[in-house]
């Protein structure tokens, strides 16, 4: 049996191994008024988790496994290979495991795959968009599959195609023309001096470089190299994960060579010159963050430790509770930087679209030995197309250097 108990000040969690009892410490501390509740539940977790792995291991018959006790060990196997075990828990536990949980996993088959999709597209209260039931159906594709491969399951059922699935679309099909900034909202993001210049330069990534916000975030002075010609250049090959707070790869697992535009490299400059000493009280080196967090937000961290990596969390709610309101404008994301950068270069400044979408934005990984190679003619082509992106920093609105205190 599976139980929280106290130990000090925080909750320890007791559970059985081999009818023995084992025992470890929570990060729940005692005086927080939901930490037994908390504990408990991680308590009956692991506990799921230890009888699926034995289970899986051949103690039980897999014929004998509900879909339940196999995901329970699956979502360990799913954290120990880095993937988002978390949001994979979520959808199974809110969508999933309520219809076929219980259901022995050698006994599901494509009708009750199909059932179960057919009631996430036409019975969800409330209604789920159609990009939602996709990522509900592909972690149910990845468990089978997976399961599949270990024996547990003959074949896996997930075998749908658009026809059952749906089209992929968005819930609002009117929402998407609309995420974008106009060229002078881009300039104004970057120049206005109300918003202090870490912010206007994480905003430049996006406006300027097409990155998405955990690339930017990744960004070591070192990968920088100011000195590369014509365009000066970024080395893009980390993307920090703000939900599970770990350094990965890229989208797409490819390590990106980006010309940096002649406007971000001047603010480059000018943050390394002097902006970003006077947010962290030292001059900057090679390993450190580009963009790294306020001294003041660093030392109020109380669970994670390392690098200060500035998440898409804090800079979104900045943008969102700060910028957003203080400039009037009506809603935007900052994922909406990126699509800026791809419109504005792509069909009103004249940029190849191929270059800008298969050097830039959506670089794939290598596949032969000359895509490795962003030298030469092909480097310098790149740089043309890039820097065929007119945004501009208005000088009368830095007029006046914005304040890098905590904000």
């Amino acid at each position: 049996m599976a139980f929280a108990y106290a130990r000090g000040n925080v909750w320890w969690i007791a559970y059985q191994v081999d009818g023995k009892r084992a025992a470890k410490p929570t990060e729940f501390k005692v005086s927080d008024p939901s930490g037994k509740r908390n504990a408990t539940r991680l308590a009956k977790r692991k506990q799921q988790q230890v009888d699926a792995q034995r289970a899986i291991g051949g103690a039980a018959p897999t014929g004998e496994m509900t879909v339940r006790a196999y995901v329970a060990g699956w979502l360990v196997q799913r954290r120990e290979a880095g993937h988002d075990y978390k949001a994979d828990r979520g959808r199974l536990d809110l969508h999933v495991l309520p219809v076929i949980g219980d259901m022995k996993i050698a006994e599901v088959r494509t009708k009750h795959i199909a059932d179960l999709v057919h009631r996430l597209r036409f019975k969800s209260d409330p209604k789920l968009a159609p990009r939602t039931v996709r990522n509900i159906y592909t972690v149910v594709a990845a468990l089978f599959r997976d399961a599949a491969i270990a024996g547990v399951v003959d074949a896996t059922p997930c075998i749908l195609t658009t026809e059952q699935l749906g089209p992929v679309v968005d819930s609002d099909p009117e929402w998407r023309d609309g995420a974008l900034f106009t060229r002078d909202e881009a300039e104004i993001m970057i120049s206005d001096a109300r918003i202090p210049l870490d912010r206007q330069l994480v905003y430049g990534f996006g406006l300027l470089a097409g990155l998405r916000p955990g690339e930017a975030s990744a960004l070591r002075f070192r990968h920088y190299d100011p000195s590369a010609e014509p365009l000066g250049r970024l080395t893009v090959a980390k993307s920090y994960n703000a939900k599970r707070h770990i350094l990965k790869g890229t989208k797409t697992d490819a390590v990106k060579i980006i010309p940096v535009h002649p406007t971000l490299a001047a603010m480059l400059a000018e943050w390394k010159l002097s902006g970003w000493e006077k947010m962290m009280g030292r001059a900057p080196t090679d390993d450190d963050l580009i963009v790294p967090l306020p001294p003041a937000t660093i030392a109020r961290r109380t669970k994670r430790l390392g690098d200060p990596y500035r998440g898409y969390n804090y800079s979104s709610r900045r943008w969102r509770e700060i910028d957003l309101p203080m400039l009037g404008w009506r809603e935007r994301s900052l994922y909406d930087c990126r699509a800026t950068f791809i419109t504005l270069a792509c069909d009103e400044d004249g940029a190849d679209r191929d270059v800008i979408r298969d050097r830039v934005t959506h670089t794939k990984s290598k596949r032969n030995a000359f895509d490795g190679y962003a030298r030469g003619k092909r480097w310098v082509e790149t740089c043309t197309e890039l820097s065929k992106l007119n945004i501009r920093r208005s000088p009368r609105r830095l007029a006046i250097v914005a304040s890098i205190d905590e904000r």
